[in-house]
Formats: structure tokens, C-alpha cells, sequence
């Protein structure tokens, strides 16, 4: 089978490569890959700047269709629509697993990094990482069904946000739009940053419903939260840019006594005024991942159409074409990038 392979560890050796096609273990189904989103952590992958297992097929965000099952799958059948989680596996018996928080685990691995993942024609993955896709949401949808989950989880199960609260969320990526989605779903008045790249974004932001929209090139953000809250500052903010100085605003533009949920992966060591966090009370939460119940609350949500990531994929392309795909995922002419392996 056709697969995008991480031939090596440092920045590149991507290649479109022959790749040994899998099969399903007792407890795997087998899927024909349908629909893989690029992920930020992909692109930190390719620079060399994520830890990786190579050689290894990238690509952690996917659905498709079972193909296959093995002998003690239950639950699942050829001709199946699945959407499935990372990781890939765990060791079941820690207190994290039997808490129900699959990434927490000390012994987890994860598909697309450390073992084969989804930038392929078929992928094995654990039966109990599955889900049914509802009929009537479709593949592509399906195929963003992982940063939908964890902006819910960032919003709905890691903080509450309450009617009539002021949200900032800077970076206008997948996950910070999807973000204000469901804060603006749970009756926040959100505004949403981003950089002079990103206009591509935050037009698209704005489209969606966002409340305020501000370039940082040509605004501070920091300012609009201040008039808006008549200078109290943020409820909440969520760091989805992954960038040092988004984190300064985040941390400036948040109120005493707030929060503050980093979502964003940065690429290494990073430096910043850690005193605010004290002296202004804040809580500050990290966002890594996501649990069962939050996957079956997203697909509900893309169900009954209260949220609709169709518009956030503004890329498809077929394998053959990855280097394209990862170059428009990384200067900011694409919003979301789909790589479909059946094209």
C-alpha cells in the first residue's frame, strides 16, 4: 500500500513510499483510511522538534471503514463507518487508564508517531479506540473529529464557561476556531487573535460567528479585551497558537482570578513572566488530549449540526501530493488540511 513515511528522525525524510499493508491483531479492526487531518504535531514531526519512532507512517487524525476485524472484535464489522482516538494503546491497569484518561498513561503509544498511523491506504488500530460515525456526518467532518474533541474537552469538560463570560482565544488555527465554536456555543462573547498570516483565518473566524476578530499585527488584543471588559480583562483565554508571545498576551489579557488553558504545542523551552500566575490568582490548564466521553459528546454535536467543521477544511489532496498538503498547513493559506488516501 501507498503511505507517508517519517524515514528517519531530524527536520524531513517525508516520504511517499511502498509500505507494508497491516493486519489486524485479536483486538483490531482494520480500516481503510477514508480522510487524515494534518496536525500541527505533524508538521513538529517533519521539523524534527516531536519525539518519533522511525520509520514510522504519520498521521493520527482519521475515519473510515472497517475492512477488516480481528477474531475477538465485537461491536464492529466490515463496511463499518469508524472515526477512532489516539492512543493507539495503553496499559489498561494504571490509575490513569482506570480513571478513564488513556493519555496520561506512563505506557501509551500512540499511532502516527510511535507506531504505523493513518497517512496510508489502511490502518490497524484497537477495537475499543473506535467509534461509529453517525450516518449522516460525513467523512471529511469525521476526519476533524480530534481537534473538535479537544476543544471540548478545553471547554466543556477541563473549564466552564458560563453564559455571558468574555473568552479570548488566540490563534485562529483548527483548534482555536473550533474553540470559539463551543465557547460561543456555551454563551461566551468571544474574541479570537491571530497573526498577519492568519487573514485567511480570521475572515473565516468572523464568518463563524466570532464576536470580535483582531490582527496583532495592526491591534493589541490586549486593549480590545481591556475596553470590552471595561478593564478587567478576559474570564477566560485559550492559548492555541503554540507561540511564545501569544502566551504573553494570554497571560496580560486575562483577568485576576481567571484562567488561563494552553492547548498549543510549542517547540521546545520557552520564556515567560511565570509571576502573573501568582499575583493574579490564576488558574492555568493544560489541554493534551481528550476521554471516551468526550468523543461521544463531539459526535453528538456534529450530528444534530450544532457544530459544522466543514467550513474549517479548506484543503484536500491525495497522498501523492503530501508536500504540497504539509507546505499550505504551515503558511497559513490553509485552514484545515485533509489527505485522503482513496483520491
Amino acid at each position: 500500500m501507498r503511505a507517508v513515511v517519517k524515514t528517519a528522525p531530524g527536520e524531513g525524510h517525508v516520504e511517499l513510499k511502498e509500505w507494508r499493508e497491516p493486519t489486524p491483531a485479536v483486538d483490531e479492526v482494520k480500516l481503510k483510511v477514508e480522510a487524515a487531518g494534518i496536525c500541527g504535531t505533524d508538521i513538529h514531526i517533519i521539523k524534527g522538534r516531536w519525539p518519533c519512532r522511525p520509520p514510522v507512517v504519520l498521521g493520527h487524525e482519521f475515519c473510515g471503514t472497517v475492512a477488516e476485524v480481528g477474531a475477538l472484535v465485537k461491536g464492529f464489522q466490515p463496511g463499518d463507518r469508524v472515526v477512532a482516538a489516539n492512543p493507539a494503546r495503553t496499559c489498561g491497569t494504571c490509575d490513569h487508564c482506570r480513571a478513564g484518561n488513556p493519555f496520561m498513561c506512563p505506557e501509551r503509544v500512540s499511532a502516527g508517531y510511535m507506531i504505523d498511523g493513518a497517512f496510508a491506504e489502511y490502518i490497524c488500530i484497537i477495537a475499543e479506540q473506535c467509534h461509529h460515525l453517525p450516518d449522516n456526518v460525513a467523512f471529511r467532518q469525521a476526519a476533524s473529529g480530534e481537534p473538535l474533541s479537544v476543544a471540548v474537552r478545553a471547554v466543556i469538560e477541563r473549564t466552564t464557561v458560563h453564559a455571558g463570560d468574555l473568552v479570548l482565544v488566540s490563534g485562529p488555527g483548527c483548534i482555536g476556531l473550533l474553540t470559539m465554536l463551543i465557547a460561543r456555543l456555551e454563551g461566551a462573547k468571544v474574541v479570537i487573535a491571530g497573526i498577519a498570516k492568519d487573514q485567511r483565518r480570521l475572515q473565516l473566524a468572523k464568518s463563524l460567528g466570532a464576536d470580535v476578530v483582531v490582527d496583532v499585527s495592526r491591534e493589541d488584543p490586549r486593549e480590545v479585551v481591556r475596553a470590552l471588559s471595561h478593564g478587567d480583562g478576559a474570564d477566560l483565554v485559550y492559548e492555541c497558537a503554540g507561540a511564545p508571545a501569544s502566551l504573553d498576551v494570554c497571560l496580560d489579557a486575562v483577568r485576576k482570578g481567571g484562567t488561563v488553558v494552553q492547548a498549543g504545542v510549542y517547540p521546545g523551552r520557552i520564556e515567560t513572566d511565570l509571576n502573573r500566575v501568582m499575583m493574579k490568582e490564576l488558574r492555568y490548564i493544560g489541554i493534551y488530549g481528550y476521554v471516551w466521553t468526550t468523543w461521544q459528546r463531539s459526535l453528538r454535536l456534529l450530528s444534530e449540526g450544532r457544530i459544522n467543521t466543514e467550513p474549517i477544511i479548506s484543503h484536500e489532496f491525495p497522498l501523492e501530493r503530501f508536500e504540497e498538503a504539509f507546505q499550505v498547513t504551515q503558511d497559513g493559506s490553509a485552514v484545515k488540511v485533509i489527505l485522503n488516501p482513496q483520491i
